[in-house]
């Protein structure tokens, strides 16, 4: 072989993994950001203020991730997560108002 073909091997085996780590690095981001935006969500379910869409969300980013499109994954999480996020802020400055529904769930 010649020297610029060892060269050019050399560089393309770089760049190849590089890419693979940067895959793995994304996967493990969008992991970490489904599993944040879930326990989020866990809470506000428990106000009993979740948003309509947080958890279909979630969903569509857990099928993103195991189809290891790791990128819509962890946009759609982030989305989640923010979502839930706004309804506990949500829920705690709402709190002390009167909520029609709760009380007629009392009755």
């Amino acid at each position: 072989m010649g020297m610029k073909k060892i060269k050019s091997l050399i560089l393309a085996c770089l760049i190849s993994s590089s890419f693979a780590f940067a895959d793995t690095d994304l996967s493990s981001k969008s992991e970490d950001m489904i599993k944040k935006a879930q326990a989020k969500n866990k809470v506000a379910i428990k106000l009993k203020n979740e948003w309509r869409d947080t958890r279909k969300i979630i969903k569509k980013a857990k099928k993103a991730h195991s189809n290891k499109n790791y990128s819509k994954s962890l946009k759609l999480a982030e989305e989640a997560l923010n979502q839930a996020t706004m309804a506990i802020e949500q829920h705690n400055a709402q709190k002390n108002k009167y909520r029609f529904l709760d009380s007629y769930e009392e009755n």
